[in-house]
């Protein structure tokens, strides 16, 4: 491990990350894929409606992609789309109580994960680590 490159290991922790709960999805039997949780974590969990362009934006994800995965799980009852009345070009989409459910136990997942890999942190090194972390977000968000 002492060889690798400070990419490499977070790519490793990524790795783990995807592998780790795509186990809990399945043992948990959620109806959903790994590759989708940003999804869920976009959508707000009180229901209220994000537009599809904005998702897409967010999600930094192509239109046919998205609209495939919405209308996936718009058919398993997780997603609602609704027309909007002032333009019809726009797709409201917003989260089914029941995919609200999936995204608070996707969220303990994510937690139980962070419990393991930061198990041997004390308090401050953890805000250390988080703070950090924010920092080379901005400096990607600076360079994209």
């Amino acid at each position: 491990m002492k060889n690798k490159c400070i990419v490499g290991k977070m790519n490793i922790i990524v790795e783990a990350s995807n592998k780790f709960l795509t186990k809990k999805i399945k043992d948990e039997r959620l109806p959903i894929l790994q590759n989708h949780i940003t999804l869920f974590d976009i959508l707000p969990e009180d229901g209220s409606k994000l537009l599809f362009n904005e998702i897409a934006s967010i999600w930094r994800i192509s239109k046919s992609s998205l609209s495939d995965i919405i209308n996936k799980y718009e058919s398993q009852g997780l997603i609602n789309k609704c027309m909007c009345s002032e333009d019809k070009r726009s797709v409201y989409i917003s989260l089914t109580p029941e995919a609200v459910i999936i995204k608070q136990k996707l969220r303990v997942m994510e937690k139980e994960f962070l419990d393991i890999i930061l198990k041997d942190f004390d308090e401050d090194q953890k805000a250390i680590l988080e703070d950090n972390i924010e920092k080379a977000l901005k400096n990607i968000i600076k360079m994209l």
